[in-house]
């Protein structure tokens, strides 16, 4: 954990999780935790385990229903989702966890198989952003909870495969990924309004990003 409640932030070691995992999901629901699939070895997981911040402990929660690997987790309605990912194929599948239930329910599957999608939540909907089936994606799709179906939008100026997302003042910001010829500091911002991306460019040549997080502060931090 990086602790910043102090004027030198430093990073503080964490009970280990329960299963070992490589290119798993990582959500975070009602205060709490949650690392969702991944590979353990050479198998793709359908696992689920919650890291309770009060009691400071991982525990097991129910299993997906199919296992999936570099999967995309988005929150939307107090409900966890899972998104595509890598089982013993691509996947275009989704389904959610409810935590009051401790159960997996399937939803309508995307357009596209996605492994390694960037998802993002805005304005009561989740993006599904890119990722991987055999080629780069640069397309996207957005599912409405209203009615349930995911529907396309607008594609990104280049494909993107596990790139970083988060969300501000009303626009998605996708950060960097992977694709055939390297893409390392660019960022892609989509107004829902306009149905738009445009591109822009970090301050950074350090390598390939694959993430992006939004600080909220007040205005007269220093």
């Amino acid at each position: 954990m990086l602790d910043v409640s102090s004027h030198s932030p430093s990073w503080v070691p964490m009970a280990d999780m329960i299963v070992k995992r490589k290119h798993l999901g990582v959500g975070v629901l009602d205060d709490c935790i949650y690392a969702v699939g991944g590979v353990d070895g050479k198998c793709s997981l359908s696992s689920v385990e919650v890291f309770d911040v009060s009691t400071q402990k991982w525990r097991m929660v129910s299993s997906m229903t199919i296992e999936r690997s570099r999967v995309g987790v988005g929150v939307l309605n107090n409900r966890l989702y899972a998104v595509g990912g890598f089982g013993s194929r691509h996947l275009r599948s989704v389904e959610y966890y409810d935590p009051t239930l401790d159960t997996w329910t399937p939803v309508a599957n995307m357009f596209e198989c996605r492994q390694g999608a960037g998802v993002g939540v805005l304005d009561n909907l989740m993006y599904a952003i890119g990722g991987f089936n055999e080629q780069f994606h640069k397309s996207v799709e957005v599912y409405r909870p209203s009615d349930g179906v995911w529907s396309s939008i607008a594609d990104m100026n280049v494909c993107r495969f596990l790139p970083g997302v988060a969300v501000l003042d009303g626009l998605l910001y996708v950060f960097g990924g992977e694709q055939e010829s390297s893409i390392f500091n660019t960022v892609e911002i989509y107004n829902p309004s306009t149905n738009t991306w445009s591109m822009d460019r970090l301050s950074t040549n350090e390598g390939d990003i694959y993430g992006g997080v939004v600080v909220d502060r007040p205005h007269h931090y220093h």
